[in-house]
């Protein structure tokens, strides 16, 4: 009898498990998941502004850093189920602006490797359709590569060794990356790290490297 009771328990709690997983996807609209997408990409945007925000603000307590961080990861975690079941449900986007914010919001799912890799998939071949960025697929591909300790092939990734000084992760060759970059119409990896010193390294630091160079040309 303890037996058939728990027997059938179990049986209660699948059936419901599987009726609102059911009710789940029969509830996304395919047609409006597009709008759902930019929803999810506002959320995800905000609170990293938010983040950087307040990580400038010295006096910024722990206390509030450590709300943050729950919200920022709280967010992120819905977003990838709520991703996984529009993909699941509606697949990949077949327009560049859908294409771009499931991407985003792909990128950002460093929690879940294993589905990055099948969002780099399925954007691959939106990018081969001419429905997704050359740039998108760059960025997630290295973004996995990266995670995984591997060379990046597209050199998107970089990190700031200081606030002064910023390099590429590691790439298997300069050569080998700009070949990559040329095939999928990118700038050279000197160009997109050109860029990337002018917007994050802060002009005073500039200032100081202009300063340290005409004084070793006296």
């Amino acid at each position: 009898m303890t037996k058939f009771f728990i027997f059938n328990r179990y049986v209660i709690l699948i059936l419901i498990s599987l009726i609102w997983h059911t009710d789940t996807f029969a509830a996304i609209d395919c047609h409006a998941s597009f709008g759902r997408l930019k929803e999810m990409v506002s959320k995800d945007q905000q609170i990293r502004e938010e983040w950087e925000l307040k990580s400038q603000g010295k006096s910024t307590s722990n206390i509030i850093n450590e709300d943050l961080q729950k919200r920022w990861q709280a967010i992120d975690a819905s977003n990838i189920l709520e991703l996984k079941e529009i993909i699941s449900t509606c697949g990949w986007p077949t327009n560049k602006e859908g294409s771009h914010n499931a991407w985003l919001l792909s990128q950002h799912a460093d929690s879940d490797i294993a589905f990055q890799h099948y969002a780099r998939d399925l954007l691959e071949v939106a990018f081969k359709n001419g429905n997704a960025s050359a740039q998108d697929l760059a960025y997630l591909s290295d973004r996995i590569a990266t995670a995984e300790g591997r060379p990046q092939e597209y050199g998107t990734q970089f990190m700031l060794s200081d606030r002064c000084n910023l390099e590429a992760r590691p790439v298997d060759s300069i050569a080998a990356v700009d070949q990559r970059r040329r095939a999928l119409g990118l700038q050279s990896l000197a160009e997109y790290l050109e860029e990337g010193r002018k917007r994050f390294i802060p002009s005073d630091c500039n200032h100081g490297k202009k300063q340290q160079k005409e004084a070793e040309e006296l």
